[in-house]
């Protein structure tokens, strides 16, 4: 019976499936912005500042929101 098992285990090579591979896309993924990290000048009543986390597009969207209230007054 060993016999029998070392001989089957000897001509049958084990071969794993092969996995069906995933098509390539020449899509770039897109990189993650970095926060810019900036006290809130109009948070008042703490000792500690208050902390606004945005990423660079974010602080320009910020910075033009504000400039066209202020052309507008």
């Amino acid at each position: 019976m060993i016999l029998l098992s070392a001989l089957l285990a000897a001509s049958a090579p084990v071969v794993a499936p092969q996995q069906p591979q995933m098509p390539a896309t020449n899509v770039p993924a897109q990189k993650k912005e970095r926060k810019i990290c900036k006290s809130d000048p109009a948070f008042t009543g703490s000792r500690i500042e208050k902390q606004i986390c945005l990423t660079k597009t974010q602080w320009k969207q910020r910075q033009d929101a504000a400039s066209s209230e202020g052309a507008s007054n």
